[in-house]
């Protein structure tokens, strides 16, 4: 999950967090009025002029004729409410979110109902910047033409935040890195304002551009999705959980991938398939590691299984990478031992006919992840990276 998918999600569940209060304070300004009533039913009564016998006579009839007005009262309270300050709520509930530095928040229009746990956001734009605000590494601008929050009304009257699906069609925007950025976390003070659960999170058709600025040329990707669905996943363990609970396909700058999930060995698991990947991405880290520069395609297989230990659960991450229509030269500080070794790595690559299989595997704690929604954050891709490097270079060196 690359830093612009990090930022998104955390604009989604900002979002997200700020509105789910409000059906928990209308439910709780219910069960107030209720409680109240009845309460107040029950000490008219025994401090009235009534005996006891009598007092126990009325009792019932009493708490049943107050139940009944407050009831009626709290209904058409609520009904007002939910049809004709709807969305003045929302704009409400939605300010704290758009008072912060780091991130705009804007709609055309919602609907729903708070009472029955259902949000609907038309014409959502999201937008915000990532390293600080006067001079940031990166800006994203994104538009959603509907976001759907289905809240879990029964686990949110039991105190917990729960929603049943985050549901969003027509999204489209644009990434931009602007300087190169830390790789650290994100402040607490960044973090939605409560945690809670999302039991299934699915993205309708998406279409994004990335442009990184940080190089001497412009370079620009294209990501597109079909459809992706994950979960479930909780808001402090996103990068996570997506690692072993994601499915959807799509397509990177034209290379189409599929995600799979399935139950294996009693556990959950995910695979990433991705075809005919140019190697381009690798070409600097790799000359930077070895002196080695690569050409060619790769086809990549990523199998991201759950391992539910007691201390700590962790996922293994085992890669098979396919390299094909390899092509190795000498980078420009390559030392004298390198271009011996690439003369001799082009031999075997003409008799394997520029096939090279690679495989490894790397563990991943829950704890490394704890807080992030971006595995850019924690360096896992990066530590993705480095392995296939080090596979590459210890194959180059038998």
């Amino acid at each position: 999950m690359q830093p612009w998918a990090g930022r998104l999600m955390d604009a989604l569940f900002i979002v997200v967090a700020e509105l789910l209060i409000v059906p928990l304070i209308l439910w709780a300004l219910i069960v107030l009025e209720l409680t109240v009533g009845v309460a107040a039913s029950i000490f008219a009564i025994f401090v009235g002029r009534r005996s006891a016998s009598e007092a126990v006579t009325y009792t019932w009839r009493a708490i049943r004729r107050r139940l009944l007005w407050s009831l009626i009262f709290l209904s058409s309270a609520l009904l007002v409410a939910d049809l004709l300050l709807f969305e003045q709520i929302v704009t409400l509930a939605l300010g704290s979110a758009d008072d912060r530095e780091d991130l705009d928040v804007g709609y055309g229009h919602a609907e729903g109902s708070f009472i029955l746990g259902r949000i609907e956001l038309h014409q959502l734009a999201l937008s915000g910047t990532r390293g600080g605000h006067e001079d940031p590494s990166a800006r994203f601008e994104v538009f959603v033409d509907r976001l759907v929050i289905d809240v879990d009304t029964a686990r949110l009257l039991a105190l917990a935040f729960a929603v049943e699906e985050l549901a969003l069609d027509g999204l489209r925007g644009s990434f931009d890195r602007l300087r190169p950025g830390e790789r650290e976390r994100e402040p607490d003070d960044d973090a939605p304002a409560r945690e809670f659960s999302v039991e299934r999170i699915h993205f309708g058709e998406m279409s994004l551009t990335l442009r990184d600025h940080t190089g001497e040329s412009l370079r620009s990707v294209e990501v597109a999705l079909a459809e992706l669905d994950i979960g479930p996943v909780a808001s402090d363990s996103v990068a996570f959980d997506l690692l072993y609970r994601s499915r959807g396909r799509g397509s990177i700058a034209g290379h189409e991938f599929l995600l799979t999930s399935i139950e294996a060995d009693g556990g959950p698991q995910t695979t990433l398939e991705l075809r005919g990947l140019p190697l381009d991405a690798l070409a600097e880290p790799l000359e930077q590691a070895v002196g080695v520069r690569a050409g060619g395609s790769a086809d990549l297989t990523v199998v991201n299984r759950y391992l539910d230990q007691p201390s700590d659960p962790a996922v293994a991450i085992a890669v098979a990478v396919q390299l094909r229509s390899l092509e190795l030269s000498a980078g420009a500080d390559a030392s004298l031992g390198t271009q011996m070794m690439l003369k001799v790595a082009a031999r075997e690559l003409s008799e394997r006919g520029g096939e090279f299989p690679l495989e490894f595997e790397i563990n991943v704690l829950r704890s490394e992840l704890a807080g992030a929604r971006s595995l850019a954050e924690s360096g896992v891709i990066e530590r993705v990276a480095d392995a296939i490097i080090d596979a590459l270079r210890q194959q180059l060196l038998k």
